[in-house]
């Protein structure tokens, strides 16, 4: 007789294979759906959150020179909240959520570059590398700008390890095999931050690295936009080298998808040969073969300027004048370069005694063209003949030179050239020796401008008219000290050139 009520706990029931089947599926499901839940509804808090954001940021820069520190502040807590939603999910991230989080940190950094808080900005870009490796093109941009601001600090040889470190671990690739220009010029870039003089070892060794680097892209992409931007940036190379020769036949390997050499190419024979080899006939043969060439009236109007430059130079005033009119007449678009053909001439004009004919043109370009480095130049150009030729007109002309300035700068003075034009009004009191005021317009570039390059050179000019004109050695001392401070690294010899 069977009397054993604890059969079933010590022979347990076996569950049907079948239902296992169904039963493990089922769970699985249940996991991964509940994990899926979780990721959208992250997603969806990331790209709301982000989205605000952006929008606060696209309201700061509406005017960023005003934008005060508190200003800053309520533009990167958003981005921070972004971050912090994705620090509290279980790790790791998938790859659309770690790119929304770290283009919010992309842009904690850049709004702390923007303030000069380099640290701040460092070590968020810092963070970028670090918790979000899979994100390659926000780790490509967090790389670039680090070194970007290693030079900004003058901080060289970090800068050098930064880049190399891209070069090293990114392609220079953005999707579908189209060139990343920003990576692609940085081997170029290593070359220039070294000295052909005083650092002749490591440049030669970084035009080595970068000559490797084209070859290797030329060799890996024939036939594509890959290799044609390769092998430009080969020649580019070479030519930082002063290897005019080399870079030459390079540059004559370089073919678009017809299989001819592009104008913009010609255009670099044409220069190389002119400028560097002072072949004329090859540079006139390479600009005249651009404009039978090419549809493109830019390059066609660039190739034209440059041919009446070289008759401009050989002093050959009559041929001149006859191909830098073209350029005006047959490219009524090419603005910049009507600028340039139209300042020639008007030279042209004034060397042959024709003044009158050169006033004209140097008004032209006041009225149609005023931003153009000609046109800015053109009232310099007014007020210098007036002192030399024409005394009696020299405070009149040079009234209203002050005066075509200033309303350039009241037109446009909230625009990024302002330094531009404020520089020129500076060089118009240099030439009137009105040192007092050329030194309140470099003093005031200085300052609104400061931390760039364009109030780093205003302190240099500053610098160099209290030791050479004013003889002020307290207002020396004081630029002196404010270079080293605002621009750290900036060696005293720069200051004599």
């Amino acid at each position: 007789m069977i009397n054993n009520v604890n059969t079933f706990k010590k022979y347990p029931r076996r569950v049907p294979l079948s239902l296992l089947l169904f039963l493990f599926p089922l769970g699985a499901y249940l996991f991964f759906s509940c994990s899926n839940q979780e990721n959208l509804l992250l997603r969806y808090n990331l790209e709301r959150d982000l989205y605000k954001a952006e929008k606060l940021r696209q309201v700061l820069f509406i005017n960023l020179k005003s934008a005060t520190t508190e200003d800053f502040k309520r533009v990167i807590k958003p981005y921070h909240e972004v971050v912090n939603l994705t620090s509290q999910s279980k790790p790791p991230l998938d790859k659309e959520l770690s790119d929304l989080a770290a283009s919010a940190q992309l842009r904690i950094a850049e709004l702390y570059f923007l303030q000069n808080e380099f640290d701040s900005s460092i070590r968020s870009f810092q963070q970028v590398l670090k918790s979000y490796p899979q994100s390659i093109s926000q780790n490509k941009k967090a790389l670039l700008s680090l070194g970007r601001i290693h030079e900004r600090r003058y901080q060289r040889e970090k800068a050098v390890q930064v880049y190399h470190q891209l070069l090293d671990n990114y392609t220079p690739l953005l999707k579908k095999n189209i060139p990343d220009p920003e990576i692609f010029e940085i081997p170029n870039h290593l070359i220039q931050l070294y000295s052909l003089q005083e650092d002749k070892t490591k440049r030669e060794q970084e035009f080595e690295n970068a000559r490797d680097y084209y070859q290797n892209l030329v060799h890996s992409y024939p036939n594509t936009q890959i290799s044609y931007a390769a092998t430009i940036s080969l020649a580019r190379a070479y030519q930082l080298q002063r290897m005019w020769k080399e870079s030459l036949q390079i540059l004559e390997t370089a073919r678009d998808t017809s299989g001819q050499i592009p104008a913009g190419v010609l255009i670099q024979i044409g220069n190389i040969y002119y400028d560097e080899l002072r072949d004329e006939k090859k540079a006139l043969e390479s600009f005249s073969q651009v404009i039978d060439s090419t549809t493109d009236t830019l390059s066609m109007a660039e190739a034209q300027t440059k041919i009446g430059i070289i008759y401009f130079q050989k002093e050959d005033y009559a041929s001149a004048r006859r191909e830098l009119s073209k350029v005006n007449r047959l490219y009524p678009k090419a603005t910049s370069y009507i600028s340039t053909a139209q300042y020639l001439i008007a030279q042209i004009y004034d060397k042959g005694g024709e003044w009158e004919r050169a006033l004209n043109e140097y008004n032209w370009l006041m009225v149609n063209n005023p931003l153009s480095p000609e046109g800015l130049d053109a009232p310099l150009r007014i007020v210098s003949y007036n002192q030399k030729r024409n005394p009696e007109l020299a405070l009149e002309s040079s009234d209203k030179a002050v005066k075509h300035y200033d309303e350039l700068l009241d037109k446009y003075k909230d625009k990024p050239f302002v330094p531009l034009i404020e520089n020129q009004k500076a060089k118009l009191y240099i030439l009137g020796k009105d040192f007092n005021n050329a030194a309140l317009c470099w003093q005031k570039i200085s300052e609104k401008y400061a931390g760039t390059d364009a109030g780093l050179n205003a302190l240099l000019n500053l610098w160099r008219l209290y030791r050479l004109e004013l003889k002020d050695e307290k207002k020396l001392k004081e630029i002196s000290a404010r270079i080293e401070s605002e621009y750290p690294g900036v060696i005293q010899d720069s200051l004599l050139r």
